[in-house]
């Protein structure tokens, strides 16, 4: 009873004073359970850290500077598991980088699960928050984005100092307060001085499109916007409204900050910055060959006989389905790397739920064990994150994020 009590009393300080404890301090029970039932997951999800540093440096390159360092002021966004790359590890990257003004995700759980790991960053939630929760936090050095006119009018009720940033909506029309409401904004906080104006934000909505007419646009209302702001507000810190895609209106934006997020963690195409930025994919996955046999022509694979051999072949099976982050819509067209050459061994039948199947009739010596890279960190190779999303006809994003926080993640280099 003393020892469970001990621990309630560690995780409670750990979430209201994640300055005083090492994040390696925060997983008693993860270190417990590692000895008492050792064993080596038959997945393995690697994370790059020299990678993701260079795609940070690089994006650095062209953010907005900042006036006392000259340094570009990038805010890495890790919401949803660091889109897929696992929030502990990335933060635990980042967490000695100088130059990063805060780290940004999109719950009060996931700042939360940020401070049990004991990162001490400054963290914005970017997401909507409820004002009674904003109100009655007690995570330090916590920030939360205010999204709506109406959220802003429930924090009146604010006992104490209370710092936010405020959404203005530019043109994307999901989130913020709109133009024709900013004089109205600007009255309440002016008459709270509760309210702690510490930024200003809005988001793109159509960076990446060929035609930049649209963007232009709403980089106009938001210039004018953060004229007023700034022209109001002593308080004000952080101004933001570059996504990844963004950056390349750095230039005619009235910013001091830019958010970085798929761009960190080098999943964006070539034609977007290949030519100005040198970005790598940070997330690779591997497993082992855990069957093999031989079937005979006419023969089918899979759940829906979807695959039906036109030859002899030889089949294995891998350790990782849907579940694992191996789209379905993988099914038949789909390419697994075997081997230390990465040999390209396409997916056959459908993917089930636990389990990929793949011809791997040209490698003359298979075995189960044999080394597998189910995500390929090399943006050019047929199972990388890119071209599995090309496949699916779907965006990079949504591929990452489907692997489950449950693989463990493992910082290489």
């Amino acid at each position: 009873m003393q020892q469970y009590s001990m621990f309630s009393c560690f995780v409670k300080l750990s979430l209201t004073r994640p300055g005083k404890y090492n994040g390696s301090m925060l997983n008693p029970l993860t270190w417990l359970s590692k000895r008492r039932f050792p064993y080596e997951p038959l997945i393995s999800v690697e994370i790059s850290r020299s990678r993701l540093l260079n795609n940070l440096h690089e994006f650095q390159k062209i953010a907005p500077k900042s006036k006392s360092t000259g340094i570009g002021m990038v805010a890495p966004v890790l919401k949803s598991n660091a889109y897929g790359h696992g929030f502990e590890e990335v933060a635990s990257i980042l967490r000695h980088e100088p130059h990063i003004p805060f780290i940004m995700v999109d719950s009060y759980f996931e700042a939360v699960a940020l401070r049990s790991h004991g990162i001490c960053a400054e963290i914005l939630v970017m997401g909507y928050t409820r004002p009674e929760t904003i109100m009655r936090s007690n995570l330090q050095d916590t920030v939360y984005t205010v999204t709506s006119l109406d959220t802003l009018q429930h924090l009146e009720e604010t006992t104490r100092p209370t710092p936010i940033h405020l959404k203005i909506d530019t043109g994307m029309h999901r989130q913020g307060i709109l133009p024709e409401e900013v004089q109205q904004a600007t009255d309440l906080l002016s008459e709270n001085s509760l309210l702690v104006l510490k930024g200003i934000c809005s988001h793109l909505c159509d960076a990446d499109n060929d035609d930049p007419s649209f963007t232009e646009g709403q980089v106009k209302t938001w210039n004018r916007i953060a004229r007023h702001f700034k022209a109001e507000f002593s308080t004000l810190e952080y101004i933001h409204l570059s996504a990844t895609d963004g950056h390349r209106y750095t230039g005619d934006i009235e910013a001091n900050v830019s958010r970085l997020g798929i761009g960190l963690y080098g999943l964006v195409d070539d034609k977007e910055f290949g030519q100005t930025l040198d970005l790598q994919p940070v997330m690779s996955m591997k497993t082992i060959i855990t069957s093999v046999k031989n079937i005979k022509r006419d023969m089918t694979v899979g759940y829906g006989n979807t695959f039906e051999a036109q030859k002899d072949v030889t089949i294995a099976t891998i350790p990782a389905g849907y579940f694992e982050g191996v789209d379905r819509r993988l099914s038949n067209k789909g390419t697994i790397g075997v081997g230390s050459e990465n040999a390209e061994c396409p997916i056959i039948g459908r993917v089930s739920m636990n389990i990929t199947s793949i011809d791997v009739s040209q490698i003359p010596e298979i075995e189960i064990g044999t080394p597998v890279t189910v995500i390929s960190s090399n943006s050019a190779d047929k199972n990388s994150i890119l071209n599995m999303a090309r496949l699916c006809q779907t965006i990079p994003y949504e591929i990452a994020v489907h692997v489950p926080s449950s693989l463990r993640r493992k910082i290489v280099d």
